[in-house]
C-alpha cells in the first residue's frame, strides 16, 4: 500500500477537518437543549395546581375549603 503524498492532516487541515467533525455534536447537543426545554414546560403547564403553586387562587372556589 502506498502512502498518498500529501497528508491529509496536517497544521492547514487539521482546523477544517476538526469544525466538520464537531459540527454534528454541536447541533446535537443543541436539539437535546431545546427538547429538555420542551419537555420541562410541558410538565410545568400540564401539572396539577398545587404543585404550580397556584391553588390559592381557586381556594374560595371549592365549599368548605378555606
Amino acid at each position: 500500500m502506498r502512502y498518498p503524498l500529501v497528508p491529509l492532516v496536517n497544521e492547514l487541515t487539521f482546523p477544517l477537518l476538526f469544525f466538520w467533525f464537531c459540527l454534528p455534536f454541536v447541533f446535537l447537543l443543541i436539539v437535546l437543549i431545546f427538547w429538555l426545554q420542551l419537555l420541562l414546560n410541558e410538565v410545568l403547564y400540564s401539572s396539577p395546581l398545587w404543585v404550580r403553586g397556584e391553588s390559592r387562587l381557586y381556594r374560595g372556589a371549592v365549599k368548605g375549603f378555606s
